[in-house]
């Protein structure tokens, strides 16, 4: 092998896009509103961090358990 090349923050390719709508699904889900300005909150922000963003538009209460759940949709 003679490089590796690391494409963490989109420099090579742009996953932005997908990312939201990936997002925006599990919102669509749990029938919370989620738009590209919510994502735009998003960024630099660990997958259950994010999360928790997304779900401070509910008004549901969701446990450790569930919480894992739904971030494991996210692929």
């Amino acid at each position: 092998m003679k490089a590796i090349i690391f494409d963490l923050d989109g420099v090579i390719c742009s996953t932005d896009h997908y990312h939201y709508l990936a997002w925006k699904s599990l919102a669509d889900d749990l029938n919370i509103p989620f738009d590209e300005k919510d994502n735009e909150r998003l960024r630099g922000v660990s997958r259950m961090e994010s999360l928790d963003i997304i779900l401070e538009k509910s008004k549901e209460n969701y446990s450790l358990k569930e919480k894992e759940q739904f971030a494991d949709r996210k692929k």
